[in-house]
This record gives C-alpha cells, structure tokens and sequence, in this order.
C-alpha cells in the first residue's frame, strides 16, 4: 500500500519540478561544454582561497589571509575539491547545483503569490533564462548561483513569515540573507530592505509591537547576525576596522575609470604598484585605507557626474537583448495589470518590488550585467505570470469563440495555457548562442589563456611561481600566480624578484592599450639580459609569450 510520503513524491507538482531541474541541470552543462568556457577573472581568487583553507593552508592565495573575498564560495567550492581534486570541477558541480536549487524557491515564490499556474511557468523560463541559467558561467566569478538561491529563499522566507507570522521563517529569512552576504557583501541591502518591509507590513496590520511580531523581527536579526559577525570579526581582526565591506573603498576608487569606459585607467588603478614597489595596490594593505566617501567628498562634482553616467548604463544593460528585451515588457505588464489587487496581493508586491532596489548600490561604482542581474529572477516571476495569464486568455477566448468544436479532453484544453511559456522557452533558446558570443567577445577573455596554461603546466616545474595579468593563465599552469604590474620594466622586474617569480606570460593583446610599455618585449632583438624567451603561442588576436626570469 503507498504510503503519504510516496503519494506526495509522485504528485504532479513533485514530478513536474523534477523534470524541470533535469531540464535546467541539462542547460547548464551544456553551456560547461562550450568550448569559450574556462576559468577566469576572480574565479581562479574563490577556488584557491577555498582549496587552500580547507586543505589547511590558510584563507590566502597571495601569501596572507585574504580580506577582499567573502568565504561562502570558497566553502562550497572548496567542499566539493576535497571530493573531486579538480578545482574547475568543483566550480561547475556549484554552478550546476545552485541553478537547479534556484528553481524551488522561483516556484514557491510564485506559487504563493500568485498560484500554481504562475508557479510552473516561473520555474520553467527561469530553467533556461540566459543572463540567469548560462551567462554567469562565462562572467569570471560564478558565485551568482549560490548568492541568487540564498537571496530568493530569503525572500521566500520573508513572504512566508509575513503572511503566517511564524518565528521560525523569520529565523530562517535572516540565515538566507546572511549566507547571502557571505557570499556576496552587497546582500547587506537585502537584508535591510526585506527587514522595513516586513516592519512596514506589521505596521499596517497593526501589529508592529505585538510580542509576536517583536520576536519574530529580533530572531530575523539575530539569524543574519550568526553568519555576518564572525567574518566581520575576522576583517576587523585583519584590517583594524568595522566594515561590511574591505571592497568598498577599493572598488569605488579602481573603478572611476571603468565607469568612464577607460580599461586603462582600471587597469592602472588597480594594477599598479603601491608606494613600497612590491606589492600590487589591489592586494596590498594600503588598500585597507582607501575610504569611498574621502574620495566622494573631495570630487563632488565628479561623483555626480559618475551616478547620472551609471543611471543611464544601468537602464541600457537591463533593457537589453542579453537581460531583459524591451519586447517582453507587455507581458510583465499584464502579470500586474490584469487582475485588480488585493492588500494580500499588494503586501506581497511590496516584497518584489522592493527586491529590485539592493543593485541600485552599483551605481556608486560601475555597471556591469553581473552586478545587476541579481533582480532578474523577480522578473522571471513576473513573465512567468504574463506568460500564464496571457494562455489563458488564449484558452477563453478559444472557448467562447469555438466552443464544442474544441477537443473534449480537458487536459487538451487546460495545456492551451501553456502556449505563451512555451513560445518564450523556445525563444530563450534561440538567444543562448548570442549571448554566449556577448559575453566571450570581450579583452580579458580568451580560450588560449587556458591553452598557455596547460602548456606551462606541461612543461615548468612544480610548485613555479607564474606572474601573468590573467589569473587564468596560472590556474591552468597549476602554479602560484603573482599578477603582472602595470608599471615600468624595471620597477616590475623588482616587484617580480620580491614576489619569487620564476615565469613570466605576456598577450600581446595587452600591449595595445592597456601596457604598451611592454610591448617591446615581444620582438626578441630587444629581449633585456633579465629574461629568457621560452615559448610563444601564436593566435588571431596576438603572441601569448613565457619568458623565464634568469
């Protein structure tokens, strides 16, 4: 006799939710297959930081404890290394993972807004939505998916605890938000938001001071608490300050020039040596220093110039073809416009809406689709919506204009709903190639980073130091990486000496704008007695050259 637990496991919902994580887990190794997939950018940072501490090396890759990179990925991606011993294995298991995990608390969200229907057509685009399901695997962090689950199922919680009022989803709100932050800072804004609108709920329910709600509210605070202090603790402990984020001030300052659109003047800023010559200011601790609002206060003017430059980048990244297509704006049109609301439906609105407003903090820095991509699963939410309401708009209307010359099977009539989400399902796609193309066809991106790297890994001894300007480069060499800095020869080749630098890996790509002071390098006439030329790759888009340092 089939018990409850095998009754409710092979209930529709259940079945329906596992055919739509196999079909997201399936897009997401499809896009790890892709052959423009490689480990880069910050990545390389979370996955030695994690090897390296939970292997017992301590939370560092450069030599001391790392204060710039919040340790939740590290954790993950660290765990699943102690069960494969490959690091770019670990980060795609986390990757493939968290965006099928995504998809519970998607459904659920929706579900409890707006019903079932809602529900499944939500989970089902968000399975395969590009700047969701595959862009982050080629954006050079991928700790979007574990922070976009951590978010969601924040929120989830927070409706939950609004709308039942139970201690226990304000605990667990507030442990979500705080995983979050770990492994993103930026989710403080999060936890902050959330928490005035659950206030602002009770409020006018007139339940603010009630002992329920005063409890419920404390145990949402203490739970972001639990994950927040200790690591705040330990940046205190390493830098001297309170902070939510060591980023903060460096990112403000490295990143005026990418808000201008001026790589070089990033790549100067960041990369650049601090006063003692030894040390790369982005790892160095007078970048501990840097205060975001000295810097403010001291160019006002300037720092308004920066937010209308980043309001206008943010409107045009999120209204893109590779976020958000303008065209799909009708639809989220008739998710809210389509049925009258009630103060449930209005209480619950406040919630997603409000989860649209924590990426706003970017635009005191710069703009990127990654850091704005957050609010994109709200969004989902409401096209899942509009897609579902639109079908049955399509399934009424057929009725009332063929009535009995429709099937009479009321599964066939109940699957016209679905026609919209597929349409839609069918059209994400189509986009998955152009976005891929969008976002590998960018400078610091490039397959034959991996290349060199797996030739160095071949061909120098273990345990070499490598200095390169792409991390990647190190990463699959298997060696220490020491980023190149942006300064002249003979200052670099000091730093390089300090730093115990055995090889050395020029592109030639950078030499074009962004160092041009090494671009002699590459014409072995002029090679300085300092260097030995080891190997050079050729491709369409330059030299990739491996000097050894005599």
């Amino acid at each position: 006799m089939q018990t409850k637990a095998e009754a409710k496991f092979r209930s529709p919902e259940v079945l329906i939710l596992v055919v739509l994580a196999v079909w997201a887990a399936l897009v997401r190794v499809a896009a790890l297959v892709q052959p423009q997939r490689i480990v880069w950018g910050d990545e390389p940072f979370y996955l030695w930081l994690g090897r390296n501490w939970l292997t017992g090396r301590g939370y560092s890759f450069t030599g001391y404890s790392d204060v710039h990179h919040t340790p939740m990925y590290p954790l993950l991606s660290g765990l699943f290394y102690l069960v494969t011993h490959n690091l770019e294995l670990a980060s795609d298991i986390c990757y493939v993972l968290f965006g099928v995990l995504l998809i519970i608390p998607i459904y659920l969200l929706a579900k409890e807004m707006y019903g079932r229907g809602a529900g499944y057509a939500s989970a089902a685009l968000l399975a395969i939505y590009p700047a969701i399901a595959t862009a982050p695997a080629f954006w050079g962090t991928l700790t979007e998916p574990p922070y976009y689950f951590f978010v969601y199922t924040g929120l989830w919680m927070v409706l939950l605890a609004m709308r039942r009022g139970r201690a226990l989803f304000y605990a667990l709100a507030g442990i979500c938000f705080g995983a979050a932050y770990l492994t993103r800072p930026e989710a403080i804004a999060y936890v902050t938001v959330a928490g005035v609108v659950l206030a602002l709920v009770k409020l006018s329910e007139k339940r603010l001071l009630n002992r329920a709600a005063l409890v419920g509210l404390a145990l949402y605070a203490v739970g972001f608490l639990l994950f927040f202090m200790p690591y705040a603790y330990y940046v205190y402990r390493e830098t001297g300050s309170w902070m939510v984020s060591e980023k903060a001030g460096v990112t403000f300052v490295t990143g005026l020039g990418l808000s201008e659109g001026n790589t070089r003047a990033f790549d100067e800023a960041t990369w650049g040596l601090d006063s003692t010559g030894l040390e790369v200011f982005f790892f160095s601790r007078e970048s501990y220093d840097v205060s975001m609002f000295d810097a403010i206060l001291a160019y006002p003017t300037e720092f308004v110039q920066l937010l209308v430059r980043n309001a206008s980048r943010f409107v045009g990244s999120l209204l893109s073809s590779r976020m958000l297509p303008i065209y799909l704006l009708p639809l989220m049109g008739l998710a809210f416009f389509k049925v009258a609301w009630d103060t449930v439906r209005a209480k619950g609105e406040l919630l997603l809406l409000s989860s649209l407003t924590p990426v706003a903090v970017f635009l005191l820095f710069f703009i990127q689709d990654r850091y704005i991509a957050t609010l994109l699963p709200t969004l989902v939410i409401w096209l899942g919506l509009g897609a579902y309401e639109l079908g049955v708009w399509i399934r009424e209307t057929a009725c009332n204009l063929l009535g009995d010359r429709l099937p009479k099977s009321d599964r066939l009539r109940k699957s016209v709903v679905a026609i919209p989400t597929v349409g839609l399902l069918l059209f994400f796609v189509l986009m998955q190639p152009r976005v891929i193309a969008k976002y590998t066809n960018i400078r610091s991106f490039r397959p034959e980073h991996k290349t060199i790297g797996l030739w160095l890994k071949d061909n120098i001894p273990p345990g070499s130091v490598v200095m390169a300007r792409y991390p990647a480069i190190a990463f699959y060499a298997d060696a220490q990486w020491e980023p190149t800095a942006n300064a002249e020869y003979a200052q670099v080749l000091v730093y390089a000496r300090a730093q115990g630098v055995d090889y050395f890996v020029l592109d030639e790509e950078e030499t074009y704008d962004l160092r041009p002071q090494f671009a002699f390098l590459l014409n072995e006439n002029m090679l300085p007695p300092d260097l030995d030329l080891v190997h050079i790759d050729h491709s369409a888009r330059g030299k990739l050259a491996i000097f050894r340092l005599r």
